[in-house]
């Protein structure tokens, strides 16, 4: 299955999609949520304008004309890679830490 959409042009849709509603009952995809995402007015929150940045994203993906009332930080359950540990380190970290004593 072939990505439609390109890293830049998905943060772009999501950043549009900001402060619109969904119809939680039929579909969440972004092409979905209420209004035309090139329409700013179509928000059901209203995002003020008046100030924009650019926001840069993880992974170095830039996004222009941001309203400075929408930000964007890295969160505290981010992860940027995961171990993949072998069965036999898993099984010896288990054995490892039912010896330990409390």
């Amino acid at each position: 299955m072939a990505l439609k959409a390109t890293a830049q042009g998905a943060a772009e849709a999501a950043v549009a999609a900001i402060g619109r509603g969904y119809d939680v009952v039929s579909d969440v995809r972004l092409k979905y949520c209420k209004g035309k995402l090139a329409d700013p007015d179509a928000r059901l929150i209203d995002v003020s304008r008046d100030e924009v940045q650019d926001v840069l994203l993880p992974g170095g993906i830039r996004v222009a004309a941001v309203p400075k009332s929408i930000k964007c930080d890295k969160g505290e359950r981010t992860r940027f890679r995961s171990d993949v540990l072998s069965f036999q380190q898993v099984d010896s970290d288990l054995i490892l830490l039912s010896t330990i004593k409390r």
